[in-house]
């Protein structure tokens, strides 16, 4: 597919008012780069006072825009979305509107696809703009005693993650061999209160997510099913050891 302009529409439609938003890119692409035009809107404020949205943690304006150029390793990913076959059913109640060169393009039952696409471009966006550091994951496995503490620096911008990296060993991962890993482990939500500001004593595979706290993964990870939790688990082993 030799698109050229890939213009993206995403309705968050599950999420009430005052949080529920817009984001609008609009891609560029050639042979040496991905350029991309983004904006973020939030929706359907107009019943609700300045103070309002102040008490729930909204400025007069958080509106986002953007523009600028992306990795362009990330216009593979772009068109592997476009090529999608439709699904049976819809994956998510949130809109997405796809045009290429101006054609549109059929999403239905790819939308948590493209929803996932965006919130890795989202991402890419803030740490190319410098609006965001690459994201920081945390990891302990303890089973008795003291457990060495080790990290993934994850970065969209460059597409890649280096594992442990304030020591000598460190090691850089390849994007498309963790994408699993990532996607199964920002897909789950962790349960409120059940956290420590530092590692427990007791046994467990811990983590922090970059807020600075640790999480017990078997017990205080919600949403994800027994199977993906297992798959998690393993992966994570996997690529620590």
């Amino acid at each position: 597919m030799n698109f050229k302009n890939i213009s993206v529409e995403y309705h968050y439609l599950e999420l009430p008012a005052p949080y529920s938003y817009t984001k609008k890119l609009l891609f560029t692409i050639s042979e040496n780069a991905l350029l991309v035009d983004y904006s973020m809107e939030y929706t359907d404020r107009e019943d609700f006072s300045i103070e309002e949205l102040e008490d729930e943690g909204f400025g007069e304006n958080d509106n986002e825009t953007w523009k600028g150029e992306l990795n362009k390793d990330w216009t593979e990913s772009l068109k592997l979305l476009c090529s999608l076959k439709i699904g049976e059913k819809a994956s998510s109640a949130n809109e997405c509107i796809v045009k290429a060169d101006g054609i549109p393009i059929e999403t239905y039952g790819q939308e948590h696809r493209w929803d996932y696409f965006i919130q890795e471009i989202t991402q890419t966006i803030y740490e190319t703009a410098e609006w965001e550091t690459p994201l920081m994951i945390r990891y302990c496995k303890k089973e008795s005693g003291k457990a060495p503490i080790q990290t993934l620096q994850i970065s969209f911008k460059n597409r890649n993650i280096i594992r442990d990296l304030s020591l000598p060993t460190e090691k850089t991962i390849g994007w498309d061999a963790t994408q699993t890993l990532l996607e199964l482990y920002y897909l789950q939500e962790f349960k409120a209160g059940e956290h420590s500001n530092k590692i427990p004593n007791q046994a467990g595979i811990f983590t922090d997510p970059g807020d600075g706290h640790w999480y017990n993964i078997d017990s205080s990870s919600s949403s994800l099913s027994k199977k993906q939790k297992e798959r998690l688990l393993q992966q994570l082993s996997e690529l620590f050891g």
